[in-house]
């Protein structure tokens, strides 16, 4: 229960936080311009083949780029000082010195924070359907809660990597140059580490079909996870990696059900070792 009431407390305070206001509102305005662009290319094809109707899925792709470029961002800020400001500012001592354990506090300050994250999920997606309903006029219902609760998984998956990485540094700065880091490790340097492998390996960037090992490696950051865990959840292709890359088996990382298994992953890694240096730290 201590851990059930830290995350109370988190969020209570952070839920008031004008920090969150401007976040929320910013990703429901990012929403909404995906549902209306997601129309506006629903019409631009009726005109070219006289195919216009859009399925659930194909709108939800319109979406996903703005929730997995916001989603990780919203859950890191609220999450990378969640242990390191209090050590910084000594509270850390005084929380422990409840009927709190060290344990206790970081499950708490993950509960808390990924509940903060997923009302702000539910916010944007929720002005992004009503979006959707205006601009295209038909949304499958199911699909698109689907889509939500995996997203706020993704959220959830962040915050356990934003609390993690807050666990292990004794400041928010060391915490804050941890989790650009790694954004810039997920976002940029991933990507890039794997197109040079290709060329090197290959002697081209234009495989076909592209080796398994490859196809493996882009499909582990959480964002390529997350995407997987989409396809699996709605039932389509188009988000997986498998789906983007073509080739002969599909390994097993690749696999759209392994999405799952690899979100668990970056949720527990990071948070075992937070925890392991916290439970080590010398907190005096």
């Amino acid at each position: 229960m201590s851990a059930i009431t830290v995350g109370k407390k988190e969020f209570r305070d952070a839920v008031r936080s004008r920090k969150l206001a401007l976040l929320t509102a910013v990703f429901a305005l990012f929403t909404l311009g995906g549902a209306y662009l997601a129309s506006w290319a629903g019409d631009l094809f009726a005109e070219v083949d006289g195919e216009g109707a859009q399925s659930t899925t194909e709108l939800v792709l319109a979406l996903q780029s703005p929730a997995g470029f916001l989603v990780p961002i919203i859950a890191l800020v609220f999450s990378y000082a969640a242990i390191a400001r209090e050590r910084e500012r000594g509270s850390v001592k005084f929380l422990l010195g409840q009927p709190h354990s060290r344990r206790e506090v970081v499950a708490g300050k993950i509960l808390g924070r990924s509940a903060v994250v997923a009302v702000s999920i539910l916010v944007g997606f929720g002005v992004g359907f009503v979006g959707l309903v205006v601009f295209v006029g038909s949304v499958s219902i199911v699909d698109y809660l689907l889509f939500t609760l995996v997203t706020m998984l993704f959220g959830a998956v962040y915050v356990c990597i934003g609390v993690g990485i807050s666990a292990m540094t004794r400041s928010t700065t060391t915490a804050a140059v941890g989790v650009v880091g790694l954004i810039v490790l997920f976002w940029i340097v991933w990507g890039s580490l794997a197109q040079g492998l290709l060329f090197w390996r290959e002697g081209s960037m234009m495989v076909d079909p592209m080796p398994e090992w490859f196809v493996s490696f882009v499909s582990i950051p959480p964002d390529s996870a997350y995407s997987s865990a989409l396809s699996v959840v709605l039932g389509e292709g188009g988000f997986a990696m498998a789906d983007v890359y073509q080739t002969e088996r599909v390994p097993l990382l690749a696999e759209p059900w392994f999405g799952f298994v690899l979100l668990a992953l970056w949720a527990l890694v990071p948070v075992a070792i937070g925890l392991w240096r916290f439970d080590r730290a010398d907190l005096s």
